[in-house]
Formats: structure tokens, sequence, C-alpha cells
């Protein structure tokens, strides 16, 4: 018992002496360093001769844009309309037409959606059944009743610009039907127009296109369609433009001269997540995004959480490309998404043109 306690205490010995030596060594080696600090000098030499020079690459520098938080719909953009196609409630129909609102109770009108479009990818159509006429027991509101869309967060609409309004009608009536830019309370009229046609005229889907330019200005804008005449009119691809784009291409002026400035060599488009999606069916696919806006199905970008109607494609980001002076760079989904894949084998079809 006595041995084993002395060899308890040597083994304590030795153990604080090897403490000893490795704090003697340690407080040698920081005196050490800090005497290198003090006394020694770094030089460095730089070598700026012709000889020796490398051109820096022209696209070391440039832009990237990804579809969130509406920087492209509702951001450099400039359709006003949101939800134009009304396809953001899905195709089951009746389905939620937001941020679409009706004007007039269900006294006077009567508001659903249907699959009556002419589009085939674009089935989903909005169907006004209005009830009051301008004569009769059931007389229409003055100002008329309808639908009215804000846009997003308010049309910025401005005196003396001129705005370009196209949508698409049927009626089982001959029509008088009034397209108004108004204040976001409906009471200020910026510009309006009146479609005017005859039964025969509008039995059948019809293109309208209408100029309006603007009496004033309000930041907090909407579109309004109305009318004080009895029967059913449906509604489709309803879009309001400025004329005043960049370079004529649809995009707002203010905010790509910002981005010219930049002087950007490149630009990749359109999105990361945006492209990928957090589901395989929610990806943007580059091909469905080209063509006339109207047959564009437009899709749910699941990643950020709104939709989009692809009116801002492939061909509009290939021209804003070459109106910047900048290298396109295409950002295409290769099969996947945040949370799962195609095969190998069908990977093609998102790639190919």
């Amino acid at each position: 018992m006595g041995l084993k306690k002395m060899t308890v205490g040597l083994h304590g010995t030795s153990s604080c002496a090897l403490i000893y030596v490795f704090f003697m060594m340690w407080a040698s080696y920081q005196s050490f360093a800090h005497d290198l600090e003090i006394n020694q000098t770094a030089i460095l030499m730089v070598d700026a001769s012709t000889q020796s020079q490398r051109k820096i690459s022209d696209h070391l520098f440039g832009v990237f844009f990804e579809e969130i938080n509406h920087a492209g719909a509702g951001g450099i953009w400039a359709e006003l309309v949101s939800n134009r196609g009304f396809e953001a409630g899905g195709p089951s129909t009746p389905s939620n037409i937001d941020p679409w609102s009706i004007i007039g109770n269900e006294t006077y009108i009567y508001v659903s959606t249907d699959l009556t479009s002419c589009f085939s990818r674009n089935k989903v159509a909005v169907r006004m059944e209005v009830l009051c006429d301008s004569t009769g027991s059931n007389i229409c509101p003055a100002a008329g009743v309808g639908i009215y869309n804000p846009g997003y967060w308010g049309m910025n609409i401005e005196q003396g610009k001129t705005y370009r309004v196209v949508l698409y009608v049927m009626s089982s009536e001959s029509l008088n039907l009034s397209v108004s830019l108004t204040s976001s309370d409906g009471l200020q009229n910026l510009g309006s127009s009146n479609i005017i046609a005859t039964s025969s005229e509008v039995s059948n889907w019809t293109k309208f296109e209408l100029q309006l330019e603007s009496t004033g200005t309000n930041r907090n804008s909407r579109l309004q369609l109305t009318t004080n005449k009895k029967g059913t009119i449906w509604l489709d691809q309803v879009s309001v433009m400025p004329m005043d784009t960049y370079m004529g291409h649809g995009f707002r002026k203010e905010l790509i001269a910002m981005v010219k400035n930049m002087k950007p060599r490149f630009i990749r488009f359109p999105g990361g997540c945006y492209v990928e999606g957090e589901h395989i069916r929610n990806a943007f696919r580059w091909r469905e995004s080209i063509g006339p806006w109207e047959e564009r199905p437009g899709h749910f970008g699941d990643v950020w959480g709104y939709w989009t109607d692809d009116g801002l494609g492939y061909l509009e980001f290939l021209q804003l490309a070459e109106d910047l002076g900048a290298s396109p760079v295409w950002v295409f989904n290769s099969g996947n998404s945040h949370r799962d894949q195609v095969a190998t084998s069908s990977v093609l079809s998102f790639v190919k043109a």
C-alpha cells in the first residue's frame, strides 16, 4: 500500500515537470515570434510592366435576374394587369380570380369562371352575368357593373401617357362595354373608351385593342371593365401596357435605364430557384414562355409563391440582352427541383429546342 502511494507521488511530480517544460517552450516561442514581428519587414513587389500585364476579361462583370418579389411580373416588365388570363386560380372552375374584384352586388351581377376560352392552353375565362339593365325594374347603377383589376399594388398611371389595352370578348347580346383607367376607388376617371358591337360581331371570341391617353396622374390606379346592359359577357387575356417602354420592347424605361448604366457585359436569366421550382411540376419551362403572349400557359412559381403569366419569357430576355449590349446567359432546368427530379431519360424535354 505504501509502495502504491509512492508511485502515485512520483507520477505527479513527473507530470508537473512536463507541464513546466511545455510552458517555458511556449513562452520562448511567443517571445521569439514577437521579436520577429517587430524586427522583420515584409516587402511586396508588384511588376506592372507591359511585359507582365494580363487583360481582364470583358465579361467579368454582369447582372443576374431572378423572378423573385415580382422583379419581373410587376417589376421590369411593363404589363400592368395582374392575372390577365384568369389562370392564377388553377385549371378547375369555378376558380378564384384574385386580384380581380367585382363592381356591383349580387342583385346586379354574378361573376364566375368557366372553360370557354379560345386559347387551348389557357382555357379559363371569366363570365359576367349582368342581371340589371338601363331600363326596366332592375336598373344598373349609374357607374355600371363589372370587374376591376388593381394590378400589382396599384397601377401607376401618368398624365399625358398613352396605354394600350388589349382584351378578348364574347357576348350573348349586343355589347356596350366601358374600358376605363380610374383611381383606386373608381371615382377619378383617368381615361376611358367604349366597345360597342352588335351581337353577331361578338357571338364568338373577338379581340379588341384600344389606346387610352391619361388625363391625370394617379399611382394607385386600376382598370375597370363595366356595362349597364343586361346579358352575359365573357372576358379573357386582358392586358394594359404603356406605349412608352424601353426601346419599344415592353420593359419599364426607368428601371432598365439604371441597369444599362451599370454597363453589364452579360445578363443571367431567368433565375435560379425560380427555374428549379419547389416541385418539378412548377419548374420554369422555357419553351412554354415563347410564342404569342395570349397562348402562353404561365405557371405558379412555388418557390417564391406567386403566379406569372410568362409574358416576360425567353424571347423577351434575349431582346433585353441585345438592348443592353450584354451576352445572354441562359439558365435552364435540367430535370431537378428542390424536392424531386425526373429520370435522366426524360431530361431532354426540358432543354431541347
